[in-house]
């Protein structure tokens, strides 16, 4: 089903599915592309320190919030912590407790 071209006929997702299967699986493009899409990302973020030269890289120019910010934006998750907002019980009103 995924090798298939994406026909009108085909519910939404499956148009989808089939459109980002076979972006995954364009050898050429992915060939003709390289590293150029992580590279792009690697220095949005600020680069990797193991693969700069020292004089590329400070750790005086990034702090742990840049670093867990920049991976939010890309996973969605966060690296360092977990947000888990609760909610007690005082006896009068709920109250709300981030954890």
């Amino acid at each position: 089903i995924m090798e298939t071209k994406p026909e009108p006929t085909d519910i939404l997702p499956v148009r989808q599915a089939k459109k980002w299967y076979g972006a995954c699986m364009d050898k050429k493009e992915r060939e003709k592309r390289g590293i150029k899409p992580i590279e792009s990302i690697l220095m949005q973020t600020g680069g990797w320190p193991m693969t700069m030269d020292l004089v590329e890289w400070s750790e005086d120019d990034f702090s742990w919030q840049d670093v867990e910010r920049n991976y939010f934006f890309i996973t969605g998750r966060f690296a360092f912590y977990i947000v888990m907002p609760t909610w007690t019980w005082d006896g009068e009103k709920r109250v709300p407790k981030i954890s």
